[in-house]
């Protein structure tokens, strides 16, 4: 069963990373962010129903529920994904998701500010990895692999999806998972058109359909791989395996996009997933300690 989770873990953290370099190359090839995002939600939305049905579990939730999942969806994930997207249209897929990837460590300081977590030292040391590993990323990468704008974004994506995670823990604490990131998911595919709409980014998707039908489809994978882990392995081991995402998206890259990444962001990349595996498991170990006194 272990053996099982792991690699469905490592498969979904693989889906994540096959929709980093597919966003990237849209985001290469003109396609705006209202556009490529609405189409993306509405697909992964469309197929996580699909799957919920399939499993016998009611698509609809209370309508409390879903008024939440909605609001969290259209504007959490989609200021989110829109920020994301928009640092892929000025990095590399690999500087931005190493980067990204920096988001275990701002979630851990909220929580420390907020008096919900006390800094060990095993903490300490992964926050301290987290804050020189994005350093050196950011030193060796800007004006080369990413820009300086493109910097701010996805530090700005990841510290809304670092909220984004500690809102939705409290406001979803019983709801099915896969049905809440479906209509997540359905709820930011409006929010992104709509903002697309606002700002004038709604095009045809004429000579991209295929490649954001995959970026939807391997979003919805992702979403229903590691939910499917995390009844396997658990919160801690599969807070671990996902940090594959970031060396899927570095080697997809490099194959399918020419991206190249020097031995300094391999380094600080390196010690940015490692504290994001090392606070991902500590973070897992406490709460499963607090259910238990619970």
């Amino acid at each position: 069963m272990r053996t099982k989770g792991t690699l469905l873990a490592a498969a979904g953290a693989a889906s994540y990373g096959v929709t980093v370099v597919v966003g990237r190359n849209l985001a290469e090839h003109g396609v705006q962010p209202g556009t490529a995002l609405g189409f993306r939600f509405a697909v992964a939305g469309a197929v996580l129903a699909v799957l919920l049905r399939a499993r016998g579990v009611p698509l609809l939730p209370n309508r409390g529920e879903l008024v939440r999942v909605l609001l969290l969806g259209a504007i959490g994930y989609t200021t989110e994904s829109t920020f994301f997207y928009l640092s892929l249209q000025r990095g590399t897929a690999a500087a931005v998701t190493l980067l990204f990837y920096a988001y275990p460590a701002i979630v851990c300081s909220i929580e420390i500010v907020r008096g919900r977590e006390r800094p060990e030292r095993s903490t300490l040391i992964a926050l301290a990895l987290a804050v020189s590993g994005t350093s050196i990323v950011v030193a060796t990468g800007a004006h080369v692999s990413i820009s300086a704008a493109g910097i701010a974004f996805v530090l700005s994506s990841a510290t809304v999806f670092a909220v984004y995670l500690l809102v939705s823990r409290e406001v979803l604490r019983r709801s099915e998972p896969m049905r809440a990131s479906a209509w997540v998911a359905f709820g930011a595919s409006a929010g992104s058109f709509l903002r697309g709409a606002l700002s004038g980014e709604i095009q045809s998707p004429d000579g991209h359909v295929l490649q954001l039908l995959v970026y939807g489809l391997f979003t919805a994978s992702a979403f229903a791989l590691i939910f499917a882990a995390l009844g396997l392995i658990g919160a801690s081991r599969t807070a671990v395996v996902m940090t594959l995402e970031a060396v899927t998206a570095v080697l997809l890259s490099a194959i399918f996009l020419r991206e190249h990444i020097t031995a300094a962001q391999i380094a600080g990349g390196a010690a940015i997933l490692v504290a994001a595996a090392t606070i991902g498991r500590r973070r897992a170990e406490d709460t499963a300690t607090a259910e238990l006194r619970e």
